[in-house]
């Protein structure tokens, strides 16, 4: 592989916390009563689209008030083990590497910035940049665009049901982030790889 793509909520950073309790928050708020588990379902959407997914009534106004008590529970989000050096040593062998995630712009240096891997990433696409979003192929085909990458030689990281079929829906493969995943049922054994550990993706530099 020559161009490595990597998802950002856990895959490199474990925000799965601080999303998940600060939706259920906003929406405790609201009067509106979920489970943790049921809230997992949709993460790793963008945060709107989470919202209509769960017929959430004004999803805008309600979106706001979510990322307004992201920093609430800032100090739940943490660079998963061993991505810093396995980021370092990709780039050095001369791959590229890129970046598509859900995040806004705003919400990426809110919680990346922090943790010193911006560096690493020769391109990023971000929620509003496509005309789609994750699960379609819109992101991860700006990303092949601006990279000049190949789908032989591309691969997209990443912890989601949406990010595999977003992989998959672009024309490449698709590698777990196994750290990052709960559970490996919902995959259908159709992820073309699955990494045990952040090092685990070296394997794959040509």
């Amino acid at each position: 592989m020559k161009s490595f793509i990597f998802d950002v909520d856990g895959t490199l950073l474990s925000t799965e916390s601080m999303y998940m309790k600060s939706l259920q928050q906003t929406l405790e708020e609201n009067g509106i009563h979920k489970a943790y588990e049921e809230l997992y379902a949709i993460f790793g959407l963008p945060s709107l689209d989470a919202l209509i997914k769960f017929g959430i009534e004004n999803p805008e106004e309600m979106q706001r008030q979510w990322q307004d008590h992201y920093h609430d529970f800032w100090d739940e989000v943490q660079l998963f083990a061993g991505v810093t050096d396995m980021l370092a040593d990709l780039k050095a062998t001369g791959v590229q590497l890129g970046i598509v995630t859900s995040n806004t712009p705003e919400e990426f240096a809110d919680h990346a910035d922090a943790f010193g891997i911006n560096g690493y990433f020769d391109d990023f696409v971000f929620a509003g940049q496509t005309p789609k979003m994750k699960p379609a192929a819109d992101p991860i085909l700006k990303s092949m665009a601006d990279l000049k990458a190949t789908p032989e030689t591309s691969i997209y990281i990443g912890d989601s049901v949406h990010d595999m079929h977003a992989a998959h829906n672009a024309g490449i493969k698709f590698g777990m982030a196994a750290w990052g995943v709960r559970d490996r049922d919902v995959f259908n054994d159709e992820a073309e790889f699955i990494f045990e550990t952040p090092a685990d993706i070296l394997k794959l530099v040509d």
